[in-house]
């Protein structure tokens, strides 16, 4: 289970660097659409092997409602948000960004309980927006008008990581008595005609097609690797834990997805970004201990 959840955040950190050259040649929606595609053609089958089309359609009798909303949100809605900020951020800053849902499932978690240290989640939320503007304010200044920060990206980083906080609570109530990889396979196919008509009006579907060998390369990986294999370890823990904890794993995403970057797409590592990170990742902690009951 820990395995598990730990091997998610390693492929969620990679998402941002993989994802955003293939984001420059085809765009935001095209990549959204190859990895629902390609999540639900490699889990289906697995399913079907594994438990027959009862397995595969049991989510939908038990939680159908929850099971379409899941796809639209998680494999719809925040991956396009994510990926389109990857047109007005570097990759580093919208992996640290895009993370922060750890923060939004904490305070959503104590706004339907009474918070074990109230105290600490009001410090633990400010230093974690502390975090964002040190990694975001310093690049509006008159020095740095060439930036690649700005405030629509960070805005579309930081709706998607409320989108995701909210699937991670919704996917926590369907994942009981459930297959997860029946949840993501089924899910992933509800997003598949949004995504898809969404796509068909913002330059169709030829940019994939004409794009080189090493971008598809790419797409092949975000939409297996980052996508299907990604969501059904995410969902598995999720059948073990609570929404709360199972987050924190995902404090590894920010620092990973910083250091690929770098490697990969030779993104600077300023003093900023390590700063804003290292107090992200410090309020997040500080939240989830906060609204731990225990």
């Amino acid at each position: 289970m820990y395995l598990a959840l730990v091997l998610a955040s390693v492929l969620w950190g990679s998402l941002y660097t993989a994802a955003k050259p293939a984001v420059d040649v085809t765009g935001a929606i095209q990549v959204t659409l190859c990895r629902v595609a390609l999540a639900c053609l490699c889990l289906t089958p697995v399913v079907l092997a594994r438990g027959g089309p009862v397995q595969l359609f049991q989510p939908l009798r038990s939680h159908w409602r929850a099971v379409v909303l899941l796809g639209l949100l998680n494999f719809g809605a925040s991956q396009m948000l994510a990926l389109s900020a990857l047109n007005f951020l570097p990759a580093s800053v919208n992996g640290v960004l895009n993370n922060t849902h750890p923060l939004w499932v904490a305070i959503g978690t104590t706004l339907m309980a009474r918070p074990h240290r109230p105290g600490l989640l009001v410090v633990g939320s400010l230093i974690a927006l502390f975090g964002v503007c040190v990694i975001f304010l310093p690049d509006l200044d008159a020095t740095n008008l060439g930036s690649n920060v700005t405030p629509l990206g960070v805005g579309l980083s930081l709706a998607g990581s409320g989108v995701i906080a909210t699937g991670t609570v919704i996917a926590r109530r369907v994942m009981p008595g459930n297959d997860p990889l029946a949840v993501s396979a089924v899910a992933s196919g509800a997003a598949i005609l949004p995504v898809g008509a969404i796509a068909l009006f913002n330059g169709g579907l030829a940019p994939i097609f004409e794009a080189d060998d090493s971008i598809k390369l790419l797409l092949l990986y975000v939409g297996v690797g980052c996508t299907a294999i990604n969501f059904g370890l995410w969902y598995y823990g999720l059948k073990h834990l609570s929404a709360a904890g199972a987050s924190a794993f995902q404090y590894l995403i920010p620092p990973i997805g910083v250091a690929l970057a770098a490697i990969f797409l030779a993104e600077p590592i300023t003093l900023t970004l390590l700063l804003g990170t290292a107090c992200i990742l410090l309020g997040l902690a500080a939240t989830q201990f906060a609204s731990d009951a225990r």
